[in-house]
């Protein structure tokens, strides 16, 4: 080629090649191809470089030098279609000599691209010329350059200029490109070199987290000092609660937590309680973010869930604080594993010796256990005997809230009544507690039992607040002499818990001392009870069918006021003379005398039978009223 070239062409190819040689912006090379050419080829007016796409099968513009409008950058050329389509099919140069083959040749354009093409400019040029960009065969493109002067035409050593353009301009777009993907590949290293630096530090700073925190289990420390560790390390908050929701650590102290975090904690408390009270599962296990801002993270695993790490946050954690926390609440379950053994052993040791102080046998070795608890023999000792259902029986987990429910309710009864009377003893066994208090003999029995009073309503009270679902009911027993005399408290404490199951008791507890002569409705069954008191009060229950039991309540009321007539007439807000009347038709219906002692005292037994078991008694009556019906 280089013989058919004139020497000025040759110098101006050597231009060329420099030019387009000089950069590797593709943009760049684009526009210096369609520039030089345009220079040096005389008879060009205007020219247009088309790269072709393969993904969409498109010639797609990329440097456009045209006399006015530059249309050709909308316009997008199917193979075939138009000078440029026509030469990328033929893969060598072609020359369109006159204005007829220039017309011919844009009709193969599309009908929008003919629009848009007339639009822009009606006049077809007088002839063109065309070069494809070849690269290993292929057809990468195609340079076309326009004549719109009638006395100009393209030579064939233009055509020749041309080809050997197109050659200069693949060489340096395979350059461009091949530079751009060492770039890529450059970037692309680069961007994993960072990476691998970013894991690498990331690995060494969980390396170091989970070295810190076996270091800390090593020694010893406990799940308070593993919490002030993480809040350390992550600048956050850090609580720690068990199953039922209470908190059992925290750093910094909950009192060094504002008002708005404390408030984002009793939110999370509430949803556990209401997962207490259900048999769905809780909705916390298994989280890891909730609503308020709380990351969560479960100790433990269903269904021996062991309690909540909440981290108080509202950023996103990263995988290594993600981890760290996961090792954490691993750590912690294994601590809070401990504890609860070691609570079981002292259950168990503290229930052999309540069992067998309850049997009433106590042998030399039992008196030195007792020493060995700090419990002197000779002091005065008294049983509670606290009693709790929930709503969580149909629950999968059970058995295991229980057992949480169990230690909390020994931590609120031991700060309830161990704080008073010191030395004493809390054992839980199975659906209940036994609290042993212990007393000196300086004090007063009167004093004693006030205090006690005033304790249960403590425990009842904080039991309500807590919001377990949780029922508690509590047997006192009387106060006894001595260790030998513990399990006679025992059996009471017993009776009072029976005696308000069956006769459905308002109060939460209930003293021995208090029953008075009701004890001896223990030792008699419900039917026998019942007939009892319709063989002593069915007369009146007959006559007061349809009078509202009037005299029921007459004779009620004159009972409690122990026979006195005129506090009885104020009380039921009656005359004297009415309340004579009744009183003398209940001795006849009844057929007895209020003035003898033995009948006073039947009727008296069977009145407060009835204020127990008004409702079984209401029932016989219903029941018989519809028999005789029939």
């Amino acid at each position: 080629m280089k013989s058919e070239l004139s020497h000025g062409q040759l110098q101006m190819l050597i231009q060329v090649s420099n030019a387009i040689n000089s950069t590797l912006d593709l943009d760049v090379v684009f526009n210096t191809i369609m520039k030089e050419t345009l220079s040096v080829i005389e008879a060009a007016d205007e020219g247009y470089l088309f790269l072709y796409d393969p993904t969409d099968d498109y010639l797609v513009a990329k440097s456009i030098f045209l006399r006015s409008n530059d249309v050709l950058s909308v316009v997008r050329l199917k193979p075939g279609e138009s000078m440029t389509g026509i030469t990328f099919l033929n893969k060598a140069c072609t020359h369109f000599p006159d204005r007829q083959s220039v017309y011919r040749a844009t009709r193969t354009m599309s009908t929008p691209n003919q629009e848009r093409l007339r639009a822009a400019d009606p006049i077809f040029p007088y002839s063109a010329a065309c070069a494809p960009i070849m690269s290993n065969g292929e057809c990468i493109g195609v340079i076309t350059l326009d004549c719109f002067r009638s006395d100009a035409s393209f030579k064939p050593e233009d055509l020749q200029l041309m080809e050997a353009i197109s050659h200069q301009a693949a060489i340096a777009l395979e350059k461009a490109n091949l530079y751009r993907d060492k770039e890529k590949s450059v970037q692309l290293l680069e961007a994993m070199n960072t990476q691998m630096k970013q894991q690498n530090q990331l690995l060494n700073r969980s390396l170091e987290i989970h070295k810190h925190l076996a270091e800390l289990v090593l020694h010893g420390d406990g799940v308070q000092d593993i919490l002030h560790y993480v809040h350390q390390l992550m600048d956050k908050p850090i609580v720690l609660m068990d199953q039922m929701g209470e908190i059992l650590s925290s750093s910094p102290a909950l009192s060094c937590l504002g008002h708005q975090t404390v408030r984002k904690l009793e939110d999370m408390q509430r949803s556990i309680h209401a997962s207490l009270t259900h048999v769905a599962a809780n909705p916390l296990f298994g989280t890891r973010k909730t609503s308020n801002g709380i990351t969560v993270f479960p100790i433990g695993a269903k269904p021996h869930l062991l309690g909540y790490l909440a981290l108080l946050t509202d950023q996103p954690l990263d995988e290594v604080d993600m981890a760290a926390l996961e090792h954490v609440s691993t750590v912690i379950s294994f601590e809070l594993v401990k504890e609860q053994a070691v609570f079981e052993t002292e259950q168990n040791l503290k229930g052999q010796f309540i069992e067998q102080l309850f049997t009433g046998h106590i042998s030399t070795r039992l008196i030195d256990q007792a020493r060995h608890l700090q419990m002197d023999p000779q002091r005065f000792y008294q049983v509670l005997t606290i009693n709790f259902e929930n709503d969580l029986r149909e629950s999968p987990d059970y058995y295991h809230r229980l057992v949480a429910a169990r230690r909390n309710l020994i931590q609120i009864a031991t700060d309830s009544f161990l704080h008073s009377f010191t030395p004493g003893m809390i054992v839980a066994k199975q659906e209940h507690l036994v609290v042993l208090l212990s007393y000196s003999s300086n004090h007063s029995r009167k004093d004693l039992h006030v205090t006690l009073i005033e304790q249960c309503q403590r425990f009842t009270s904080a039991i309500q607040r807590k919001r377990w679902g949780l029922r508690t009911v509590i047997g006192i027993g009387g106060v006894k002499t001595g260790l030998k005399e513990v399990y006679k408290s025992s059996e009471e404490a017993m009776k009072c818990l029976c005696f308000m199951k069956n006769y459905r008791m308002e109060h939460s507890y209930l003293s021995y001392a208090e029953l008075g002569g009701q004890r001896l409705l223990l030792q008699n069954t419900t039917e026998e009870l019942l007939d009892y008191v319709f063989e002593t009060l069915g007369p009146l229950f007959s006559y007061e069918k349809s009078r509202k039991r009037e005299f029921l309540q007459t004779l009620t009321s004159f009972l409690d006021h122990r026979l006195r007539m005129k506090e009885t007439a104020l009380n039921m807000n009656i005359h004297m003379n009415t309340l004579i009347y009744r009183i003398k038709r209940i001795e006849e219906i009844l057929g007895i005398s209020l003035n003898n002692q033995k009948q006073i005292l039947d009727v008296s037994m069977a009145v407060q039978i009835y204020q127990l078991m008004e409702g079984e008694i209401e029932a016989r009556l219903k029941e018989g009223a519809d028999k005789s019906k029939l």
